[in-house]
C-alpha cells in the first residue's frame, strides 16, 4: 500500500507477530541489560545482577491502597490529546484491538538513538561488566537482549507498536483519499471523539537521528533533507508521499555504510515496502519499516562489537586499574559496604591457618616451607573459601559482596562442579550395580565416556542458567537446582532411567527397562543426590582436594604474568599431565551395593582442570584488586608505617 491517494480503507487485520528481522542466530553472546558505568552502579542492584539466589517477597500494596469495587469508578482518566492528535474514523472499522494499541501503544520505536547508546564507545569503555567478561571470554559481544521475561515484555511492546503503526498508516491513507467526504469519527463512551497522538513524525525523526550515528558527516545533509519531518508528514497527509523512492534511497545509503551481510536486509526491506505499495496493505509496509530499523539495530551493533575487538587489549590490560578506582570511589562515599567480605576472608583465613596448623602435627617436623609458599599461602586462604562454597551441598544465600561482577561466573562453576559430584556418584551406582551381577567393564574408560556423555547432558538440561533467571524466584519447587524440587525429582528419574538403559547394555539384558533394574538404581540416586551421605561426603571430600590443588597450580603459574597473559593462557587446552591427587582411591560400600573402584578418567581429569584454570583466573584478579583494597589492608597499612621491619 503506498501512501500516495488510496482509494479503499484498510480492513482489520489478523493478530499475527511483526517479522523477526534479527536475533535469529544461534552462538553464544553476551547480553547487556544495563549499562554499568563508573558511577552508575548502585550498590542494591545485586539483586538483578543475581537474581538466582536474592528470593523477594512479592509486592505487597500499602496499607489501605486495595483496589475497591468503587475505586474503579474513579480510576484515571486517558490524558487529554495533543494539538496533533488524530480522530479514529468510523468507517474504517478498526477494531477495538487497533484502537486501544493507538491509544495506548509506546510513541517511538522499539530501536531509538537513547536504546543504541550504551553501544557508544563512552559507554563500552566504562561498562564494568563488560570489561570484566572481556577477560574471560574471547567471542564476547553485543546481541538484542530479547531472552527472559524482560525479553518477552520487550517484543511485545515492539509487537503492539509495529500494529499500532499499520493501523495509522491506514487511518493517513484513509483520511487522504476521502480528502472531500465528511468522515464521522469514532466516538467514546462520554460522547466526545476518540484520538490517538501519530507516531510517524517520532519515527521519521528517530530515523534521521540513528542514521546520522551511523553515516559519515558529509552525508548528514542529503539525511536531513531526505528526512525533513514536516515535509514528510505533510505528503503523508496530502497522499502523496512515495514511500517506495525514499526505500530506495534508504536501501542505497545504507548498503554503502553497512557490512556486505546485512545487504540483503536492505534489498528486502524495500521489496515488503514495495509488495505493501502494490497491494494496499499497509501490515506489508509497517514490515518493511521493521526491518530498516532492524538493519539499523544490526549496523550499531556491527560498530560496538568492531570496537570491543578493536579495544578488547585495552580493556582487559586496564582491569585492575579500573576496579581498583572505582571501587575505592564507591567505598569512600560509602555506597559499597565491604566489611563483610572482609570478615568473610579473614575467616577464612583463620580456618586455613588452623587445617595446615594440624596437618603439620601429622606430618615429619623436618618438612619446611619455602618464602614463596609462604608468600602465596594469603590467596591460598581465598581459594579454599570460594571452592568450599562452590563445594558445600547445599547453594550458598549469596557470594561475597566483593565478588560481585564475578557472581554469574561463580554460580556456573558451582552448578559445573555440583555436576561433576552427581556424576561421581552416578557413576559409582552403576559400577555398583554391575559388579553386583558379578560383571565386569572390559573397557572402563571408553564405557566412562560414553556415559559420561549420555547423563552430562541430562544433568546440563537440569541446571540452565536461563531458565533459572526466567523462572519465578519465589517458588523453589520450579528451581533446578533446588534440591528436592519437582523439577529436580523430575530430572534425577530421567538420570536413574538413563543409568539403568546403561546398566541393561552392559548386563546385555533386554534394551526395555524392567521396573527390578529402575527400582534400586532410582531408590539410591535420589537418597544419595537429596542427602548429605557418607558417599555424597566421600566424593565431595575427593573433588575438593582435586580443585583446590588445579587451583592453586594455575594460580602459581598465573600470579606472575599480566591480565592479557593470563587471558590468552586460557585458549591452552588442559595438560593431563598435571597429578591429581585421591587419582585411586575406592569408595565405601553403601545402600547394599559392592564396593567399586573410583579411578581417575581422562574426562574427568580434564574437566577438573578447566574448572581450576578458570577458578584461578577469577582468584588472580580479584586478589590484585581486593588485596590492597581490604583483604590485606592492615597488614600493609602496618608495612607503610613501619617500612624499618619489613
Amino acid at each position: 500500500m503506498d501512501l500516495q491517494g488510496t482509494k479503499e480503507a484498510r480492513k482489520e487485520e489478523g493478530a499475527e507477530g511483526p517479522l523477526e528481522a534479527y536475533g535469529g542466530g544461534g552462538g553464544r553472546s553476551k547480553e547487556y541489560h544495563k549499562n554499568e558505568g563508573r558511577d552508575s552502579h548502585n550498590h542494591d542492584d545485586r539483586a538483578s545482577i543475581n537474581p538466582l539466589r536474592r528470593r523477594q517477597q512479592p509486592f505487597a500494596y500499602p496499607h489501605g491502597s486495595q483496589q475497591t469495587a468503587s475505586s474503579a469508578i474513579t480510576r484515571p482518566r486517558e490524558p487529554s490529546p495533543s494539538p496533533e492528535a488524530i480522530s479514529i474514523p468510523q468507517a474504517l472499522g478498526l477494531s477495538s484491538r487497533d484502537q486501544r494499541l493507538l491509544r495506548k501503544a509506546r510513541r517511538s520505536p522499539p530501536v531509538t538513538k537513547k536504546t543504541l547508546s550504551e553501544l557508544d564507545l563512552p559507554c563500552i569503555m566504562s561498562n564494568i561488566n563488560l570489561r570484566m567478561d572481556a577477560n574471560f571470554d574471547r567471542d564476547l559481544h553485543f546481541k538484542p537482549d530479547l531472552d527472559g521475561e524482560k525479553g518477552k515484555r520487550k517484543k511485545k511492546e515492539a509487537a503492539d507498536y509495529w500494529d499500532s503503526l499499520a493501523s495509522e498508516i491506514a487511518i493517513y491513507s484513509f483520511r487522504a483519499a476521502a480528502a472531500d467526504i465528511s468522515i464521522e469519527d469514532v466516538e467514546s463512551t462520554d460522547g466526545s471523539r476518540r484520538t490517538f497522538d501519530p507516531r510517524l513524525p517520532a519515527l521519521f525523526e528517530t530515523l534521521q537521528d540513528v542514521i546520522k550515528t551511523l553515516v559519515p558527516e558529509r552525508d548528514h545533509p542529503t539525511v536531513m533533507q531526505n528526512l525533513e519531518v514536516p515535509l514528510l508528514m505533510q505528503q503523508i497527509r496530502k497522499g502523496v508521499l512515495d514511500m517506495l523512492t525514499l526505500a530506495t534511497w534508504l536501501s542505497t545509503l545504507l548498503k554503502t555504510h553497512c557490512a556486505p551481510m546485512r545487504d540483503e536486509w536492505a534489498d528486502r526491506m524495500v521489496e515488503q515496502i514495495q509488495e505493501g505499495s502494490q497491494s494496499q496493505d499497509p501490515r506489508e509496509i509497517v514490515n518493511g519499516l521493521q526491518t530498516l530499523f532492524s538493519i539499523l539495530e544490526a549496523m550499531k551493533l556491527d560498530v560496538a562489537n568492531h570496537q570491543i575487538r578493536a579495544f578488547r587489549v585495552l580493556l582487559i590490560e586496564d582491569t585492575v586499574p579500573f576496579l581498583q578506582e572505582y571501587f575505592q570511589g564507591k567505598m569512600n562515599r560509602g555506597s559499597f559496604h565491604v566489611e563483610p567480605a572482609r570478615h568473610w576472608y579473614l575467616a577464612v583465613r583463620d580456618q586455613a591457618r588452623q587445617e595446615d596448623a594440624q596437618m603439620n602435627q601429622t606430618q615429619p617436623q623436618n618438612t619446611t616451607i619455602s618464602e614463596t609458599e609462604a608468600a602465596l599461602k594469603p590467596i591460598e586462604a581465598l581459594f579454599r573459601g570460594i571452592s568450599d562454597q562452590l563445594l558445600q551441598f547445599n547453594p550458598p544465600d549469596e557470594f561475597p559482596e566483593t565478588f560481585l561482577f564475578d557472581s554469574e561466573r561463580l554460580w556456573q562453576l558451582r552448578s559445573t562442579v555440583q555436576n561433576l559430584i552427581n556424576l561421581d556418584i552416578a557413576w559409582y551406582i552403576f559400577e555398583s550395580y554391575v559388579n553386583k551381577h558379578k560383571r565386569y567393564l572390559s573397557a572402563p574408560e571408553e564405557t566412562y565416556s560414553t556415559f559420561r556423555t549420555r547423563i552430562w547432558s541430562l544433568m546440563e538440561d537440569g541446571i540452565d542458567m536461563e531458565s533459572r533467571i526466567a523462572s519465578n524466584p519465589d517458588d523453589n519447587d520450579d528451581d533446578p537446582d533446588q534440591r528436592g524440587g519437582k523439577r529436580w525429582t523430575q530430572n534425577m528419574r530421567c538420570i536413574a532411567l538413563e543409568i539403568a538403559r546403561f546398566a541393561c547394555a552392559a548386563l546385555q539384558l533386554d534394551a526395555v527397562v524392567a521396573d527390578e533394574v529402575i527400582a534400586p538404581i532410582e531408590e539410591a540416586l535420589e537418597w544419595h543426590l537429596s542427602n548429605e551421605s557418607d558417599l555424597f561426603a566421600y566424593f565431595q571430600n575427593s573433588m575438593r582436594a582435586k580443585v583446590l590443588h588445579t587451583t592453586l597450580v594455575s594460580a602459581r603459574r598465573y600470579l606472575p604474568l599480566s591480565p592479557l597473559a593470563i587471558c590468552e593462557s586460557q585458549r591452552t587446552p588442559p595438560s593431563s599431565s598435571i597429578p591429581v591427587p585421591g587419582s585411586s582411591s575406592s569408595a565405601p560400600a553403601v545402600s547394599g551395593f559392592v564396593s567399586a573402584s573410583s579411578q581417575q578418567l581422562t574426562p574427568q581429569i580434564s574437566d577438573i582442570e578447566r574448572i581450576g584454570m578458570r577458578l584461578a583466573h577469577m582468584g588472580v584478579l580479584h586478589w590484585r584488586v581486593w588485596a590492597p583494597l581490604l583483604y590485606l589492608r592492615d597488614e600493609i597499612a602496618m608495612a607503610d608505617a613501619a617500612p624499618a621491619l619489613i
